[in-house]
Parts: C-alpha cells; sequence; structure tokens
C-alpha cells in the first residue's frame, strides 16, 4: 500500500548549550527538563496560560439577562449602579422580533425610557439581552442560595458548599462551558464574592453517543426492541440477521 508520511512529534536535535541538552528526547521530555533546568537556575517555573476565544455576549432576543447599561442623550453607556441591580425584565404579552436590528425589549417603551442614575436626564436602556452563557457560567453557585436578593450568593453558604466535588460533562464543554465558567469563578474570586480559586475540584467525561442509527436501525420483528448493529450481520443482500441465533431482523 501507499507509505504515508510520519505526521507525528520528533525527536529532538540540535538543541543542546552550556548545561543543558535535549538531544535525542521526545518533546514532552525535553519540556519537562526545560522547565526543570529553569527551576533549578531560579530562572522560571511552569506555568499554564489560557486564552479564550472571542465571545459575542449579546442575542436579539426577550429571554436572557438584561444589561444593566444605559445610554444618555450623547448616547454614552453608563452602567447601572449596584444599588439598582438586578435589572429585570418587563413582563410582556408579546416578545416577538422588533421588525428592526433591535430585540423585542425595544418595544416595551414604558421599560426602555428610564432615567439618569443620579436622576440628572432621561435615559434609555441597552435592549439586547446576555445569552445563555451568562447563567450556566454561574448556575452552580445561585442553585445553592437561590432565594437571595440581596447578593449572588451568601458568602456563608458559598464557603460551606463550594468548591465542587465532581462535574459530571460532556467532552464538548471542555473548551466552551467548563472554561468560560471557570472564567468567571475567577473573576468572582478577584471580587470576593467566592473563596476558592476553581470552582470544580474533580471532571468526569461521560462520552458522548456518536452516530445513533448505529443502535437504532435494526429492530426485534417480534418485539420492536432496537438492536445493535454490533449485534447484526448481512447475511445476503439486505437480508440481515444477529450474529448469535441466527434471527432475522427488521
Amino acid at each position: 500500500g501507499e507509505e504515508l508520511p510520519y505526521t507525528g512529534d520528533g525527536e529532538v536535535i540540535n538543541s543542546e548549550c552550556e548545561g543543558l541538552s535535549i538531544n535525542g528526547l521526545s518533546v514532552e521530555e525535553a519540556k519537562a527538563k526545560v522547565v526543570a533546568h529553569l527551576e533549578t537556575k531560579g530562572a522560571g517555573s511552569l506555568k499554564t496560560n489560557y486564552k479564550l476565544r472571542d465571545w459575542l455576549f449579546s442575542r436579539q432576543r426577550y429571554w436572557g439577562e438584561p444589561f444593566p447599561i444605559v445610554f444618555g442623550n450623547d448616547g454614552k453607556p453608563i452602567p447601572v449602579p449596584t444599588d439598582q441591580l438586578p435589572v429585570t425584565l418587563p413582563e410582556v404579552e408579546s416578545y416577538e422580533p422588533s421588525g428592526t436590528t433591535e430585540g423585542p425589549l425595544s418595544t416595551v417603551q414604558n421599560w426602555v425610557q428610564t432615567t439618569l442614575p443620579d436622576g440628572s436626564g432621561p435615559a434609555r436602556r441597552e435592549t439586547n439581552t446576555m445569552p445563555q452563557w451568562a447563567g450556566s457560567c454561574w448556575y452552580y453557585l445561585r442553585f445553592l442560595d437561590p432565594g437571595n436578593v440581596g447578593a449572588p450568593i451568601d458568602p456563608e453558604v458559598e464557603k460551606y458548599w463550594m468548591p465542587v466535588d465532581l462535574y459530571l460533562g460532556g467532552a464538548e464543554h471542555a473548551v466552551l462551558h467548563l472554561l468560560y465558567a471557570r472564567f468567571w469563578h475567577k473573576v468572582l474570586y478577584d471580587c470576593g464574592v467566592v473563596h476558592t480559586k476553581e470552582p470544580f475540584q474533580r471532571l468526569v467525561n461521560q462520552g458522548l453517543i456518536l452516530g445513533p442509527i448505529e443502535h437504532t436501525r435494526f429492530l426485534d420483528p417480534e418485539t420492536g426492541d432496537a438492536i445493535s448493529a454490533q449485534e447484526v450481520k448481512e447475511e445476503a443482500a439486505n437480508t440481515f440477521v444477529r450474529k448469535k441465533g441466527g434471527g432475522e431482523v427488521r
């Protein structure tokens, strides 16, 4: 058959200086040796850095947390002060699209039109809302103290329950939900809202079910139960039977 080119990591070559050689090592071995060398000399240490992806954090729809931002006549954004939080959604009979580039909230004029935080003049609320990420990034904290109207979570409740012992989630969470939830948690740590630097102590990925047709394509003709494709073989053209017992399936 055709011989394919090697695409894996190679062996380090031509990498030697006074007091350190990583020739002949794998990439991972070389990294570890360089870090150990720098730590021994007090010149550096290992640190993991994370870079968030660009995040579009607004939606033109009704459901979602309102942004606590108002605009004065000059169009400059002004944050709503803490004592006026939270900004809540108005109760409406219809939340259909507005027909413009703005979200449905733009049609609720008695909510949109407000005053500047200092009361010095009229203001207009931001009409975009936050995506579902906003809630999912800190739901594990709010779940512990859902009735608290004065703070995200009571400090004593947070200290008692946090951090999360075990997080069960799909592998797809690794670069999406978990990364952003961790980012939010660290911001809350810097703000003094939480006492732990990390939100989750242990992560278990339960895996993903791929290609569901493999599990539901074949049925037992008598019971109608689904039969895994791994238990079936093709005996003739378009004729399938169980590997064990030979019973025909459909």
